[in-house]
């Protein structure tokens, strides 16, 4: 029978040695429970995130049950001692359970109803990202769009309480999967930045993003910190055990210390958000995945319908039908394709050439609500020979039911902008031949004509910039007044002032082109195509220099602009827009006659749209938010006046003698200067100018080196931090602590902890030069009677010193910043405050005793492969001395 003695708590023989592994122990419930909660709460920060894009109280009901349901999953499992499989089928048949019961309304109606909703929920997590991400927010109740957050939430939050709980090595990962929650929250989220809170500190940047960021890091920051004291609580009982020994607790000032640190943390990373990282933010466009959708691609990267205005008029589509409208229900005047809000200098196009605008090509769900008073109409659209992304509408929007053979593809590729009744195809090949859908919209009760509009709302969606300065002086000739009334009469003068024309050239070997023959007894113009700054510049000159040269005489003398609706519907818009009034171009077609004056296109005869009927019309808004359209095609019938013949000279010349003839100094204006003496040079008055953008660029570089070289740094300096307090205090302190120094430099170099061997054991694994030394030094800081001095503390200090030395030694280039970086001595280990002390429960005299994970206890009794130990026999002998 064995005399070994062994303190309470201490490992027997069957741990003997440092390779041997502890027993496996099972989780306490509040380690579990606490575990699951800190999950859930990360999940719900990103279910906070999410809920501007639903937007309703069956999203916070379903979001609920599914982090609470992954949670339980997680915990029931751990308890029940099943694996990671086993949660997975939970966590499955809670999904669908639950998807049946309460996701998906209705699903228990009939079972048809139930087979759909299987369906639903089988295709959901997969396919229904798409709707989220496309449908205009918020969603409701609408379809199944819960579902893949429902599948997100749930398993998101079994996938984190699981790691979180049951991973010895890896818990951290749980943390991640938790952020990945968020991160695709935000990603799905609304693309425009919520208001600011005005209840919040620093009101100007504090939105609801920026809180849901503050509380998901609050949250893993508050989860790593509680791991850190349960790991250390747990390392503690390891070591020392349930019994025969009382740790005693750190001192106020310590966890004060401790906390105040976590605290500055904290509050330093709020204040660099705020001051650094939320400014930058407010000020940049938030770009998420609604942001970059394929209907802004699409339209982006396709020529613009109004450039291509022109191939309606060759010989191949002039009479080819494009699409055919039948109408059911009311009386629509136009049939819309593109409408083009934006100008950039270039050319009108449907896209904010800034990437600034909030509307955005959207999915259309079931209905589309409108307000206001209305008419409703029904129409069915067919597919000729028009191909393209452009899909002909008639009126504003209500619903949309595509049919044929690719039903399924079209309906998932139409998107639809509200604010410009326009709707676009981005599937393959955009709408084809023998594509048909049905359209119910409304219509404006009654249209005003644009006359009757008043006075303009002096908003104008033109940039000033790109208005020719030709246009603003044409209109100043015009003396009309600045409001609809005067609007009305500039689009008729320039209407009866140009003249049509499609075509630069006319046919080869004098043939007649076929909008020719279409417009009757009509002499060839030549127009050159384009709309942008320039063309619509030569435009106006052109009508400048006519009047110029026959004055005030009627519409018939004054023709001289040339073009056709592509030129013509940019220049009323900028008109409108110069005056004061909201104004876009629209490219379609008439259904019925507009234009009194007969010169637009013709409408499409029995609904037939063919290439002579396209056409392209302005659109003004009124103060109620009507817009109106306005017919801009030019006349046809008045052709260009000749010129005017230059004066006779004199009939009578003046007397000129040579010799009192004097040189005339031609004008200013055309000796291409404005003065006879040369400009005086003007002095740079730069000053301090350069000094904002130079603390601008210096900010940015400093922020971004604090991004990429922070995290390096912090470890760093923190370990240097650590090494500084471990040599301060009193001697035998710094022994202690020189010799976690050692150790926690040896887990960094990537060797084993060995949490069960004692100080020498470790020292000889180790296999460094002083690593001995170290620990008999330690043991008789640990154990000793004789006083340590401040010598032999700083002694040990430059043995560990020379030991980390020549573990860096012993690795490559690679290894050696792997080492100086490494965090495995934090994660493996948390250690105690130096001047802990425990009582020994057979001595009234205090003894050292170090506490922490595993290898912090080598000094609890361990029965070495002798039979005795350096520890055990060190305090034998100092209570022989005792009782001597």
């Amino acid at each position: 029978m064995s005399n070994k003695k062994h303190l309470p708590g201490a490992a027997g023989p069957s741990t003997l040695g440092p390779r041997m592994a502890r027993p496996a122990a099972r989780s306490s419930v509040w380690f579990v429970l606490t575990n699951a909660a800190f999950m859930m709460a990360a999940s719900g920060v990103a279910a906070w995130a999410l809920l501007p894009v639903y937007g309703s109280a069956r999203y916070a009901l379903v979001a609920g049950t599914a982090i609470v349901a992954g949670a339980a999953a997680a915990v029931v499992c751990e308890r029940l001692k099943w694996g990671a499989s086993r949660v997975v089928i939970l966590a499955v048949l809670i999904y669908v359970v639950a998807g049946i019961t309460s996701v998906i309304p209705g699903a228990r109606g009939s079972g048809n109803a139930l087979a759909d909703a299987g369906l639903d929920l089988l295709r959901g997590p997969v396919l229904g990202w798409k709707d989220i991400v496309t449908l205009p927010l918020p969603l409701g109740d609408y379809g199944t769009t819960i579902v893949p957050v429902f599948a997100l939430l749930l398993a998101g939050t079994a996938t984190s309480a699981w790691v979180a709980i049951r991973a010895k090595r890896w818990w951290p990962m749980a943390a991640v999967t938790a952020s990945t929650l968020v991160i695709i929250a935000i990603a799905i989220g609304p693309s425009v930045r919520a208001l600011p809170l005005p209840w919040a500190p620093f009101g100007t940047y504090a939105s609801r993003e920026f809180l849901v960021g503050i509380f998901a890091f609050g949250v893993i920051l508050s989860w790593f910190g509680w791991r850190a004291w349960h790991a250390r609580r747990v390392a503690i009982a390891a070591a020392f055990g349930a019994g025969g020994v009382r740790l005693a607790t750190s001192s106020h000032a310590s966890r004060l210390a401790g906390g105040t640190a976590a605290l500055a943390m904290v509050a330093v990373a709020v204040a660099m958000s705020v001051i650094v990282a939320a400014p930058i933010a407010q000020s940049t466009p938030r770009e998420v995945i609604r942001s970059a959708l394929d209907p802004r691609l699409v339209v982006e990267t396709k020529v613009g319908p109004l450039s291509s205005y022109r191939e309606y008029f060759g010989d191949d589509a002039f009479e080819a039908v494009l699409f055919t409208v039948s109408v059911e229900a009311g009386t629509p005047e136009r049939v819309r394709l593109a409408t083009l809000p934006y100008f950039d200098g270039e050319e009108f196009s449907a896209a904010d050439p800034q990437g600034a605008a909030v509307a955005r090509f959207q999915r259309v769900p079931s209905h589309v609500e409108v307000e206001g008073e209305t008419q409703d109409v029904v129409t069915n659209v067919a597919i000729g020979v028009q191909s393209g992304i452009w899909v002909p509408l008639v009126g504003e929007l209500g619903s949309v039911d595509f049919e044929g053979p690719r039903q399924a593809t079209l309906t998932d590729g139409f998107y639809y902008l509200a604010s410009a009744d326009a709707g676009v195809m981005v599937a393959d090949g955009g709408l084809l031949s023998g594509d048909a859908y049905r359209v119910e919209g409304v219509l404006p009760a009654a249209m005003p004509a644009l006359a009757d509009l008043g006075s303009p709302p002096g908003v104008s969606t033109i940039d000033p910039e790109l208005i020719p300065e030709s246009l603003r002086q044409w209109v100043a000739q015009q003396d009309v007044s600045a409001d609809a009334a005067g609007l009305t009469e500039l689009v008729n003068r320039l209407r009866a002032r140009g003249y049509l024309s499609h075509a630069l050239d006319e046919q080869p070997d004098g043939e007649t082109s076929s909008w020719q023959s279409a417009l009757g007894d009509y002499s060839f113009a030549p127009s050159s195509s384009g709309h942008s700054f320039d063309r619509i510049d030569r435009l106006f000159q052109q009508l400048n220099e006519r009047e110029g040269e026959v004055g005030a005489v009627g519409d018939e003398q004054l023709v001289a602009g040339v073009g056709d609706d592509e030129q013509f519907s940019a220049a009323v818009a900028m008109l409108a827009s110069e005056m004061g009034f909201p104004s876009r171009v629209v490219i379609g077609a008439r259904l019925i006659e507009t234009d009194d004056l007969g010169w637009t296109a013709p409408a499409c005869a029995a609904g037939e749209c063919r290439g002579e009927n396209m056409s392209v019309w302005t659109e003004v808004q009124s103060d109620e938010g009507v817009w109106v359209p306005i017919d801009v095609t030019p006349q046809h019938q008045s052709p260009i006046a000749p010129e005017v013949a230059n004066q006779k000279d004199p009939e009578f010349a003046s007397a000129l003698d040579p010799e009192r003839a004097e040189a005339i100094v031609p004008p200013l204006t055309q000796r291409g200067q404005t003065d006879d003496d040369a400009p005086e040079p003007q002095e740079s008055e730069t000053g301090w100018l350069w000094l904002e953008p130079a603390l601008r660029i210096a900010g940015i570089a400093v922020l971004a080196s604090l991004i990429l070289l922070g995290p390096v740094l912090a470890i760093l300096l923190w370990k240097a931090a650590r090494r500084s307090r471990r040599r301060r205090g009193e001697p035998r302190d710094a022994v202690h602590s020189g010799w976690d120094e050692y150790v926690d430099d040896a887990v960094d170099a990537g060797l084993p902890p060995l949490r069960l061997a004692t100080r020498t054991e470790v020292a000889r694994a180790y296999a460094t030069t002083h690593g001995v030394a170290l620990a008999n030094l330690a043991d008789l800081a640990t154990f000793g009677d004789a006083p340590m001095d401040r010598a032999a503390a700083d002694r040990h200090w430059v043995l560990v010193a020379e030991d980390r030395a020549e573990l860096l030694r012993r690795r490559s280039w690679w290894g050696r910043i792997r080492m100086r970086l490494s965090m495995r001595s934090i994660w493996s280990t948390l250690k105690t405050d130096p001047a802990s002390q425990a009582n020994s429960a057979d001595s009234s005299r205090p003894q050292r005793w170090r506490s922490g994970v595993g290898v912090r206890a080598e000094h609890t009794v361990v029965t070495a492969s002798n039979g005795r130990s350096t520890a055990g026999s060190s305090r034998r002998s100092h209570k022989r001395k005792k009782k001597s």
